[in-house]
């Protein structure tokens, strides 16, 4: 029996476990849909590349280089890896040698979570669910940092609807922060001595999702326990149900149901349980969307969107940028003993400028790298960054080094100390972004000939935010503007 390739590929796409497949070299060649739920990455970000560049993981560390280099399988093998947008995975993974007519071609690796074995192993697995009874670890509204509009927006909506049992629903890419704008929600509220409970609606599988919700009674199927399920649990607090997009559709219309009355029924039970909690969900794809790609219910969407929280991602919010660095570094000063007082200016740039696809998450892990290489120096240096950061920088450095044109409202050299707040300039830390800030969009401005939508564009952030910053800023497009570049030759 012949099967082909892309039969092949078709299966091990739609396979439950991850499947990664390298060429000789380790270069990332098949990456299927579970291992971008495992690792909270796209095809496109990691395809082409190599697997050191994508996991934080050294060759010899890595069991798939490990089967690259020795041309042998790696089997049962236990590893805690981290990806460089910050995904922290515990999995077991087994790695066969790929040849075709005895020429080494590549290894495939089979990756599966040591969660989802647990909760195959028993549904009252608790791996991907928090409860936070006590909240020992508090996180507040003041743990949220940032002072642009946009956020500050966000955050007063969120404690006007923290008092108000009416659900709330959080919109935001991966890495902006939605579990902890859920936790300052419960923190912030009546109920915040009662339980939080939250859940990833994409890390359960479905036939187990239900029971862990709903909970179970003896008998219901083979091994069935009497058992709460999380919103018995958290009856009386605050759920948070994580990325409901990716939770079933016939098990979206059962939760539609629960919204409406109420009530929630075990599986296997005809007895009926009131229940009066906070509802908070997530999405991290904007829900008009998620209802034409039919991954959620309309209906659904309107009863749990009561109150909408859309948190704007790191690229659209970057003079917070500053403030969050001072904040990490503080935190693993701490936590690793280190002494980094600052960042060089050159890497403020980059940061500045960088497109943060891994929003504040990827910053906090880029600077938590860093440090653990930084030793007993009070800087954090080039040298220290990740050599993808390295390579962002080398393409972005020139394209913001402009020379200050005549009669240009900029203040100051876009390398001045002064702007970069690398000397006591008796200015505060918000008025060194504002200025920092203001000096980006005057140079791209200068670059583009006055086209604010072209400097949006090469910041990577959105037309109706550049307007505002130019409006905040009160820059004059028309400076920008050199008629002997737009006027037409006759």
């Amino acid at each position: 029996m012949n099967i082909s390739m892309d039969n092949l590929m078709s299966i091990l796409s739609e396979l439950d476990d991850g499947v990664i497949i390298t060429d000789e070299q380790g270069i990332i060649v098949f990456y299927n849909r579970a291992l971008c739920h495992i690792d909270n990455m796209e095809r496109s970000s990691v395809i082409g590349k190599k697997v050191t560049d994508v996991y934080q993981v050294t060759e010899e560390g890595s069991p798939t280089m490990q089967s690259v280099k020795t041309r042998r399988p790696v089997l049962r093998f236990t590893q805690f890896y981290l990806t460089h947008y910050g995904r922290a995975v515990f999995a077991l993974q087994n790695v066969f040698p790929l040849f075709e007519k005895g020429q080494f071609k590549g290894v495939v690796n089979f990756i599966r979570e040591y969660s989802s074995i647990e909760r195959e192993m028993d549904i009252t697995s608790r791996f991907h669910i928090q409860k936070r009874k006590k909240n020992s670890d508090k996180i507040t509204f003041q743990t949220i940092i940032g002072n642009t509009p946009e956020l500050l927006n966000i955050v007063q909506s969120a404690k006007m609807a923290s008092s108000s049992p009416s659900p709330v629903m959080i919109y935001g890419e991966s890495g902006t922060g939605k579990e902890m704008f859920a936790q300052a929600i419960h923190n912030y509220s009546p109920w915040h001595s009662q339980p939080f409970v939250a859940v990833n609606c994409s890390a359960i599988p479905e036939t187990l999702l239900e029971g862990i919700l709903f909970g179970t009674v003896k008998g219901a199927f083979t091994d069935a326990r009497d058992k709460p399920g999380l919103f018995e649990e958290a009856n009386g607090g605050t759920l948070f149900l994580d990325e409901l997009n990716s939770m079933p559709i016939g098990l979206q219309a059962k939760l539609l149901r629960v919204t409406q009355e109420n009530k929630i029924r075990r599986v296997g039970s005809s007895k009926e349980v009131d229940i009066q909690l906070k509802l908070i969900s997530s999405v991290n794809m904007e829900p008009v969307q998620a209802i034409q790609k039919d991954s959620l219910r309309s209906d659904l969407y309107y009863r749990l969107a009561v109150v909408y929280l859309p948190i704007p991602p790191l690229r659209d919010r970057v003079s917070d940028i500053p403030e969050l660095i001072n904040s990490f570094i503080q935190k693993y000063n701490d936590s690793l003993k280190r002494r980094v007082q600052t960042i060089s200016r050159e890497i403020l740039q980059l940061f500045l400028t960088y497109h943060w696809p891994g929003n504040v998450r990827e910053l906090a892990h880029v600077i938590e790298g860093a440090m653990n290489l930084v030793d007993d120096r009070d800087m954090i240096t080039f040298q220290d960054l990740p050599i993808n950061f390295v390579n962002a920088f080398r393409q972005k450095q020139g394209e913001l080094a402009l020379p200050n044109p005549r009669n240009q409202p900029c203040e100051g050299d876009l390398y001045d100390p002064v702007i970069l707040g690398n000397c006591d300039t008796g200015m505060t830390l918000f008025e060194l972004q504002n200025r920092y800030e203001k000096n980006i969009i005057c140079r791209l401005l200068q670059k583009f000939n006055g086209n604010a939508n072209q400097a949006a564009k090469q910041l990577g952030i959105s037309r109706q935010l550049i307007y505002h910053k130019i409006k905040k800023h009160k820059i004059q497009r028309e400076d920008f503007k050199d008629e002997s570049r737009t006027r037409k030759t006759p």
